[in-house]
């Protein structure tokens, strides 16, 4: 089943959480999702992404595929900083790199963030006027773009493009933002 989560490691099924009452409630225009259990870190609702945070660049949500193998590090770095957490996924130094950049807009925030960032990477931000996809500069993890109803689209799979009647475009060039 492909919309089972892993069962060692997982939390739930994406069809007990989003059914069609669900996603009739659901407002707005854009969205991101993830269906993966914690790749570092723990697993607990903690761990559960996209993270979303608000800062000066306003709202801002996080989807991560992949690892950071420095992040422990900078998490250290920041936390002696005064940082704080809320969970142990290295995703979120992302997100307190991007909030401490002071960059002008949340695109170049966001390229500043990656630059720090060694490891295989496929990731998602969202904000209230925009969908911000990136890809680590080796290309390890994937990422596609596809086209459904005139919006763009991402997925770490193409398959996800055939389940909903979507139509791929292409891959995320490595190291594009």
């Amino acid at each position: 089943d492909g919309s089972r989560l892993h069962s060692e490691r997982g939390m739930g099924h994406v069809g007990d959480i989003f059914n069609e009452e669900t996603l009739e409630r659901l407002t707005g225009s854009s969205a991101i999702g993830h269906v993966r259990y914690s790749t570092a870190g723990k697993v607990s609702i903690n761990e559960a992404q996209p993270f979303a945070v608000k800062c000066s660049f306003g709202q801002i949500a996080l989807c991560h595929n992949g690892n950071l193998p420095d992040a422990s590090e900078a998490r250290l770095r920041l936390e002696q900083d005064g940082a704080i957490f809320s969970s142990t996924s290295d995703t979120e130094v992302v997100l307190h790199r991007i909030a401490r950049s002071r960059t002008g807009t949340v695109v170049e925030a966001v390229i500043e963030a990656l630059r720090h960032e060694e490891g295989a990477y496929s990731m998602l931000f969202a904000t209230p006027n925009s969908l911000i996809a990136a890809r680590d500069p080796r290309g390890f993890r994937p990422l596609a773009m596809g086209e459904l109803e005139g919006a763009t689209i991402f997925a770490s799979e193409t398959c996800a493009f055939d389940l909903i009647g979507a139509k791929y475009i292409r891959d995320v060039e490595p190291g594009a933002v």
